[in-house]
């Protein structure tokens, strides 16, 4: 039987613990990042807002129940465009194209983010230092969200979290509050789903997730 992730140390032994150098992953302005997001439909976000609607996914530091916290947001991205489809349509695992108009976008942040790196191929173990494990990744969002709201009490200036997607396997970052104004005004690239220039990129990524596409 796999062992739970056990819930977050208090705020304080947190902040003693703290995070060794080895433990952050700087994310440089040069690197691209991406995301899936609908543009028609209820609650739609730029794709450079924070939503600060929650808690709904991992990371999400809201505390419930889900409603609107001003002020206490999140943003997640993907360091690849197939990682942001798993990601994106993990529910159904089917690429809708046309549900919600989503749209592919890439953007390159304006400084620097130091985020705590949880993914596993970190040079450091802060999830085991801390007393979990590298299933903060992909243990019950239920539990993670607990993490999150006590890592971003504890070290209110982090920009956010790396970690690895559940489904793609790559790295993802879930950005907080801090990193606001690292969000760039224009994005490298945005093209909506149903763009001739995605097909081949889309399909790949289908084929190696095992999603339909639709």
């Amino acid at each position: 039987m796999t062992a739970r992730l056990p819930a977050p140390p208090p705020t304080a032994e947190l902040r003693t613990l703290g995070i060794r150098d080895d433990e952050y992953r700087v994310v440089s302005t040069a690197e691209s990042w991406w995301r899936v997001h609908r543009t028609s439909g209820d609650h739609v976000l730029a794709w450079n807002a924070f939503r600060e609607h929650g808690p709904h996914l991992r990371f999400d530091p809201q505390l419930p129940p889900a409603q609107r916290h001003d002020g206490v947001g999140v943003w997640y991205g993907a360091s690849g465009p197939t990682a942001a489809l798993a990601e994106a349509f993990q529910a159904e695992r089917t690429i809708d194209r046309f549900r919600g108009d989503p749209y592919l976008t890439g953007l390159r942040f304006t400084r620097e983010l130091r985020l705590l790196d949880l993914a596993a191929d970190s040079d450091g173990a802060w999830p085991t230092r801390a007393g979990g494990t590298f299933a903060l990744s992909t243990a019950p969002h239920s539990i993670t969200q607990r993490w999150a709201r006590r890592i971003t009490e504890a070290f209110p200036d982090l920009d956010g979290l790396r970690y690895n997607s559940r489904f793609a396997g790559e790295p993802c970052v879930a950005l907080f509050m801090p990193a606001t104004e690292a969000m760039p005004p224009r994005p490298v690239l945005s093209l909506p789903l149903t763009h001739p220039g995605l097909a081949f990129r889309i399909a790949k990524a289908a084929q190696r997730l095992g999603y339909l596409v639709v």
